[in-house]
């Protein structure tokens, strides 16, 4: 019993939707806190993807802030099939992504003179 809850634990599932959009995100990490202000933060392989299109996005690390109203993924990230207002990004990878959930915008940042490399649709 308590190798299935650590397991359970490991493996955490979180579903939340970005504030203008109805699409569900599930978002699967090696562990996973939540706030009662509605924070949370994913550590470790962190997958996140809609559960109806095809958007995919990996890191490190996963941060949402409620009240920023900005989800941030931190270290090797990788995005998918991201569509923000008219743009879609085929694929795009960097060290840091703020994408601000009321609005859509997005910043990239690379570090260590790395680049940020971007397939994109208008």
């Amino acid at each position: 019993m308590k190798r299935v809850l650590l397991a359970s634990f490991l493996f955490l599932l979180a579903e939340f939707s970005f504030a203008e959009e109805l699409t569900n995100y599930t978002i699967t990490s090696d562990s996973q806190i939540n706030t009662l202000e509605g924070d949370l933060e994913a550590k470790g392989n962190v997958v996140i993807k809609s559960n109806g299109g095809n958007f995919e996005a990996y890191s490190d690390k996963l941060t949402f802030d409620k009240d920023d109203k900005s989800l941030k993924l931190i270290g090797n990230v990788y995005v998918k099939n991201f569509e923000s207002e008219e743009i879609a990004i085929e694929e795009t990878s960097g060290d840091e992504l703020t994408i601000f959930t009321d609005t859509g915008i997005f910043e990239f940042k690379s570090q260590n003179k790395n680049r940020v490399k971007t397939k994109i649709k208008f």
